[in-house]
């Protein structure tokens, strides 16, 4: 089956050659790859130029926006220029571990028409999340040495004629996140997920850089594109509310008079236990006095999101 590989990037060049140096040496046929640079401010544009001159790589096409269009329409452009039958989305941040594009599209050579898309394992090493700064390391502290599988756009594969039937990802009410989210929905109306055996290990940033106005930012993201699915009823069941908006109800406790005190507790167990790893890891650093205040103010960070999210139906952040 013909492949296309979709890689949108947006400030990318600290870990961009990585993840496309990681592609290229995948052993099956790529058939496209199209490299979507969304308006970046450093020098992604420059860095993926040239590693398709060095490398010669006359099955890639660069998309060059002056301003940023956004994650879910990178998407879309993407699919409208492909010619193949499947589709991969690739994240800009992530390598394959060995022979994890084969794995990926596994499930679309069983002659299963009813398969619409397939997911990836993700993983978080240690050592990766080791070599982070401060900030990004409290970011990810959650995350390391655990496994997570899902379909997220890091690294998906999608039967082309599957996203033309349900219109492509909806980038009308979503930018930056829950586009992924949303999209689940609709595929599972018409066929079915499935999980493979493809692995990556998530880089993130590789930069230095990362702030801890960047962890509030991507709340905000994560927080507006689930007030934006909640609208929208992707998330509808009692499970998927307590999954997505547990931080919110925790605030929301304290409003409850018989629920308060139970509300007080699991705030104060919240503010150290999210980020436990960084009291273990990095107790030398003063910074850590910080963490119990940050953890709480990303509570109401939360609750304001999702509440402007649901409230405007559209995630922009």
């Amino acid at each position: 089956m013909t492949i296309s590989i979709l890689v949108p990037i947006y400030n990318g060049a600290s870990t961009i050659e990585k993840t496309l140096d990681s592609l290229v040496k995948q052993s099956i046929k790529i058939d496209e790859i199209f490299l979507i640079n969304d308006g970046s401010r450093d020098d992604s544009f420059k860095i993926i130029s040239g590693f398709v001159k060095s490398k010669k790589l006359k099955n890639a096409t660069i998309i060059n926006h002056k301003k940023p269009i956004g994650l879910a329409a990178s998407y879309n452009e993407g699919i409208k220029k492909s010619k193949s039958e499947l589709i991969v989305t690739l994240h800009q941040d992530v390598i394959f571990k060995k022979n994890s594009l084969s794995k990926l599209i596994e499930p679309f050579e069983k002659d299963q028409p009813e398969i619409v898309a397939a997911y990836h394992n993700v993983l978080h090493p240690k050592e990766v999340w080791q070599k982070y700064n401060f900030w990004q390391k409290v970011f990810f502290s959650r995350l390391v040495g655990k496994k997570y599988s899902g379909l997220d756009g890091k690294f998906d594969c999608f039967r082309k004629s599957s996203l033309l039937k349900i219109g492509g990802f909806d980038q009308k009410n979503f930018r930056t996140a829950g586009e992924d989210g949303e999209i689940i929905n609709r595929l599972k109306k018409i066929g079915r997920i499935v999980p493979s055996e493809a692995e990556i290990i998530h880089l993130h940033r590789d930069d230095k850089k990362f702030s801890l106005s960047d962890i509030i930012k991507k709340q905000c993201q994560y927080s507006e594109a689930q007030g934006v699915m909640l609208r929208l009823g992707v998330i509808q069941s009692p499970k998927q509310i307590v999954s997505a908006f547990f931080r919110e109800l925790l605030l929301i406790s304290l409003l409850v008079p018989y629920l308060r005190p139970l509300g007080i507790a699991l705030i104060i167990v919240y503010a150290f236990y999210y980020t436990k790893l960084m009291f273990l890891a990095e107790y030398k650093n003063w910074r850590i006095l910080l963490l119990p205040f940050l953890n709480v103010y990303l509570l109401f960070i939360s609750l304001l999101f999702s509440i402007r999210g649901f409230i405007f139906g559209y995630q922009r952040v």
